[in-house]
């Protein structure tokens, strides 16, 4: 598992991931929405202390296959929206 994915865990331990939809786009690539959620109780991968408050991230994937391997994967979110629902930045 990568730092980055133990440091979500770790910020969020209550953390849950469901998959909204998935669909192959043509040419390898493979298209998912995602709705994030989970309550801060913990450091923040930058190293902010823990807010206490939950979050509803909503997301998209891309992943480009060759073959039955990912070539690459590029993720979306708001994170405006994430550091507002933190309360982190004003509204």
């Amino acid at each position: 598992m990568s730092n980055f994915f133990k440091g979500v865990w770790a910020a969020y331990p209550d953390s849950s991931l469901e998959l909204i939809s998935m669909g192959d786009t043509g040419g390898g690539l493979v298209a998912t929405q995602f709705v994030f959620r989970g309550t801060n109780t913990g450091t923040l991968t930058d190293g902010t202390p823990a807010t206490g408050r939950t979050v509803t991230q909503h997301g998209a994937t891309f992943y480009q296959f060759e073959g039955d391997k990912i070539r690459s994967e590029r993720a979306y979110v708001d994170m405006h929206d994430t550091l507002k629902q933190l309360g982190l930045i004003a509204k």
